[in-house]
This record gives C-alpha cells, sequence and structure tokens, in this order.
C-alpha cells in the first residue's frame, strides 16, 4: 500500500515499528500509534490509519520486511 504524504509515511512506518516490536497486529495499535505522532492527526490521516491496518492485516510483514 502506498502512503501519499509524510503524514501517511509516518502513519505506516510506526505501524509496522509497533507490529515488529509487538509481534501482532489488532485494533489496540491504532491508538498506539496515533499516541506516538508528532501531529495532529487530520479525518484523512485517521481514515488512512485504518484503512493501513486492515491492508496490513491481507498483508502481513515477513522477514522484517513490508
Amino acid at each position: 500500500m502506498e502512503s501519499s504524504n509524510d503524514h501517511e509515511r509516518e502513519i505506516s512506518r510506526l505501524f509496522d515499528q509497533r507490529t515488529r516490536s509487538e509481534g501482532k497486529l489488532d485494533y489496540v495499535g491504532v491508538p498506539a500509534v496515533a499516541s506516538r505522532l508528532t501531529f495532529l492527526m487530520t479525518r484523512s490521516d485517521s481514515e488512512f490509519l485504518i484503512t493501513f491496518l486492515h491492508w496490513r492485516m491481507n498483508n502481513p510483514l515477513r522477514n522484517g520486511n513490508g
């Protein structure tokens, strides 16, 4: 899934980082990732985070790679 801007790139990076460190992928990660962002999320950012979570559930990380 391609990120279209810096906010989306940061969201996907943090979500993948959390997935690697926690070893799980679930909705609990949403507030955990949101709390680590250095910017206020817009509605578009929030929608991307949920869309990315769904996409990542269907396209899991393998061997530390996205």
